[in-house]
């Protein structure tokens, strides 16, 4: 195509076709004259005129599709309706479909609707316009070059060095299994045999070889298993078989070459960048995370310039004649995943890129594909479809391999048979990366278009089956069972106490020390304790589990988060001595699934007892809220619903405070209506009581008109519930009845229940409650719609509410819901 200005139309033939040329001119931006001679106007008509353009140009204007932004604006709109629908019909047929295979189903109902309407229809025109650049198609290749780079800021290679060994082995047997076993395979067969090229052959049998680790990491995230134990095993085998497959590739390099020399010019080439990235551009980076303010964000011109390195390190690549992506990949790689280069680059780029401009590129590659392929080879065999069948043969070889090799190898390090085929099938995912990667070998004339398109088939039915496979297999709602009961009522109180304490802010850090010490502790019944605490994962996909014990202070990542919460409770530690136990962990994780975190440990360590935060923080004078999360409220509710142990959830507004030294006695005030609940706020009381100066008040409610004050414990056994407590513990441990009062008031409603708690306000210094206390009861009548914090219950919620006059804590506690029946 060639450019010209000249616009003389005197040799061009009679009127009616120079104004239909100069129409084509003006309008289409591209016009060709009678001789054969192209002419073309860059840039072409942008936008339309609006409404003078229908009104002076009726006949021969354009459609609004056919001006480029308009178009561009429409496909995209277009698109991304489509896969949401299928994204959110899948949801609510309760199927767990990863979002690219909506955006692919999105392109293929596009394909469909192109064969059916024929080349001359709207849809035609507004997906392919004629004499333009494919504008949405560029903008799709974008954005998936920002996915490349994107999945190298995210990806932790420290991970393989932190995976344990038999998710090593797996990670390498996964990727050179297949690899090996399909080298061998075609040098022993002959080239009747498999009807493939060289190249065709190597491309398919190292794509379908590679796991990916965006993949699944993406796949976990959508199937919510990224905090699984199986998800965990996952993510760092797929790192391993990431990077196995990555020096398969450089290995392979050399040998697409006919010259030597020439393969190995392009393998040095190829370092020459990675070392620049790292050698250079990593330690930049860091340089100007030492030199940025503390606490401030990231300046934009650092984003912009890493940006512009985002496309340098393709167009490096792609002038290598390598796969472009390459080179964003690396780039991501060097970039510090950590806040606040790392965090900064996702948090601004992901989001939009994976919803709106990832589609486009997902959309085009199914509109490139012909379905007609995939009826002939789902339908019939024939000699003319030898290729077509030895390609599918060979893929389905590979994938079968592979099961095997991810399965087996767990298998024999002991792990379950159901959880080595949930590991198998994980690792067999295939997805975005392998089609981008089909797509350019294909743009490359590398694989035809029949292969490209059976490439494609397999690539969809291994997104849409594999998940719902998984999905059959793995039972979240076990995830957290226990077989034994883990509740502070089922213990003797001499007991060993296990709790796990969850720290979000510093602030949260002297509340729960208080209350640790305020808990009994002895040589007789130690009390054990450990500290989580949560940090918000940002820049990467694996969360982090840090054992303090095992790590120095200062050396690695969850030192430098949790510094204050280490220091703060080991000077507990050293200040109660031999009578506590306290063990510190960092977890850094997304917001969304720390509950997942915080349930394994409980599980995993046995933990009686996880104390929570509430999510709202008052000032030093107790007077104001300073901070209200509701990302810490979402996850107290998830802990209640699936921990394996009793949940208390502490809202501190009042030090509570139990000096060994103080003289001033700690008042404690258990509220007692009756129920599961009830009892172990009892049962934790009760350890309380044994401590010196803990002055205990039992308040039971009664939906009665009665109230007498007696001491001891002897007016407790008046009902089932505490005579069967009592009786469950050594009596003869029971400190002196004198320190402990028993109340009794008849209630009528919750508007009793209202004026007897705000009369005892300022009487105690901290109450504790069950959360389902006054639950279907008259304590709570007529109330039950006033409760504004569904996680405190009726009468915590009320404790707690800016209403109540004085600013005491409350502790609200749950029993242990998850337990298996035998």
């Amino acid at each position: 195509m060639r450019n010209n200005t000249n616009l003389d139309t005197g040799n061009y033939g009679d009127t009616e076709v120079d104004i239909e040329w100069i129409n084509n001119l003006a309008w289409y931006g591209k016009a060709v004259r009678n001789d054969g001679f192209i002419c073309e106007v860059h840039p072409g008509e942008v936008s339309s005129y609006g409404i003078w353009e229908k009104v002076l140009f009726n006949k021969v204007r354009l459609h609004i599709w056919q001006y480029r932004l308009p178009n561009v604006e429409l496909v995209i709109l277009l698109v991304f309706v489509l896969w949401q629908v299928f994204d959110i019909l899948f949801k609510k047929l309760g199927l767990l479909i990863p979002k690219f295979a909506s955006m692919m189903l999105a392109g293929l109902l596009l394909n469909v609707l192109l064969t059916v309407s024929g080349d001359k229809s709207i849809i035609q025109e507004i997906l392919f316009p004629e004499n333009r650049i494919d504008i949405p198609g560029c903008l799709g290749t974008f954005g998936f070059m920002m996915f490349w780079f994107l999945n190298g800021v995210k990806m932790d290679v420290k991970t393989i060095f932190k995976a344990e060994a038999h998710a090593r082995l797996t990670g390498v047997a996964a990727a050179a299994l297949p690899i090996t076993a399909g080298l061998v395979l075609y040098k022993f067969k002959s080239a009747e045999s498999i009807p493939l090229k060289a190249i065709e052959y190597n491309t398919l049998l190292l794509m379908e070889s590679l796991t990916s680790f965006s993949e699944i990491a993406r796949l976990l995230i959508d199937l919510g298993m990224n905090h699984s134990s199986v998800g965990q095993v996952a993510l760092s085998t797929s790192v391993v078989s990431n990077m196995v497959g990555l020096m398969f590739w450089l290995g392979m390099v050399p040998l697409g070459f006919r010259s030597l020399v020439q393969g190995v010019g392009l393998l040095v080439q190829m370092f020459f960048f990675i070392v620049i990235v790292f050698a250079v551009v990593r330690p930049i980076m860091f340089n100007v995370i030492i030199r940025r303010r503390e606490g401030r964000p990231i300046e934009d011109k650092y984003i912009y310039g890493i940006l512009v390195m985002v496309f340098l390190s393709c167009m490096y690549w792609d002038g290598l004649g390598q796969f472009p992506a390459l080179g964003a990949f690396f780039l991501g790689l060097a970039i510090p995943n950590e806040p606040p280069i790392g965090s900064a680059l996702v948090e601004r780029l992901e989001s939009f890129n994976f919803g709106i401009i990832l589609p486009l590129f997902m959309s085009a590659s199914m509109l490139r594909s012909d379905i007609r392929v995939w009826k002939d080879i789902l339908t019939y065999y024939s000699s003319s479809n030898d290729k077509k069948f030895a390609v599918a043969s060979l893929v389905l070889l590979i994938f079968l391999l592979k099961l095997s090799a991810s399965m087996i190898v767990p298998y024999l390090y002991k792990m379950p048979l159901k959880d080595s085929i949930i590991l198998s099938l994980i690792m067999s995912h295939k997805g975005i990366i392998e089609l981008s990667f089909y797509l350019f070998s294909y743009g490359l004339e590398l694989l035809d278009r029949d292969t490209f398109s059976i490439l494609v088939l397999s690539i969809l039915l291994n997104s849409l089956f594999l998940p719902m496979a998984i999905k059959f297999l793995y039972d979240p709602s076990k995830r957290f069972m226990c077989y034994q009961k883990r509740s502070l009522a089922s213990m003797k109180i001499t007991g060993a106490l296990k709790t796990l304490v969850c720290i979000h802010r510093p602030d949260h850090i002297y509340s729960m020390i208080n209350l640790l010490e305020a808990c009994y502790q002895s040589d007789k019944s130690p009390l054990t304790c450990y500290v989580l605490h949560l940090v918000e994962l940002q820049g990467q996909e694996v969360p982090t589990l840090i054992a303090h014990k095992v790590q120095k202070l200062g050396a690695g990542t969850g030192a430098k988060y949790s510094e204050n919460v280490i220091l703060s409770f080991d000077h507990f530690h050293r200040y109660v001595r031999g009578s506590i136990f306290i063990d510190t962990f960092t977890c850094i994780t997304n917001s969304n699934h720390m509950q997942d975190d915080i349930c394994w440990l409980a599980l995993d360590k046995a933990v009686t007892f996880i104390i929570l935060p509430f999510h709202r923080t008052w000032s030093f004078n107790r007077t104001s809220i300073v901070s209200d999360s509701e990302m810490i409220r979402f996850l107290n509710f998830n802990v209640l619903k699936q921990a394996p142990c009793s949940v208390g959830i502490l809202v501190e507004r009042h030090l509570v405070n139990k000096n060994q030294e103080s003289k001033q006695n700690l008042k404690v005030c258990v509220i007692f209506v009756g129920g599961e609940d009830d009892m172990e706020t009892l049962a934790l009381a009760k350890r309380m009581a044994r401590q010196e100066n803990v002055t205990l008040t039992v308040l039971c409610l009664l939906a009665a008109k009665r109230s007498k004050e007696v001491t001891g414990w002897d007016q407790i056994l008046d009902t089932v519930e505490l005579r069967e407590l009592v009786r469950s513990n050594d009596p003869k441990t029971l400190k002196e009845e004198s320190s402990t009062s028993y109340l009794e008031e008849g209630i009528l409603d919750g508007a009793d229940t209202s004026m007897l708690l705000r009369s005892m306000a300022f009487d105690y210094d901290l109450f504790i409650v069950g959360r389902t206390c006054g639950q279907n009861h008259a304590a709570t009548r007529g109330v039950e719609s006033w409760c504004e914090f569904e996680e405190l219950g009726v009468i915590g919620d009320f404790l707690a509410s800016p209403d109540f006059p004085s600013k005491t804590s409350v502790l609200v506690v749950q029993q242990q819901r998850n337990i298996a029946n035998n």
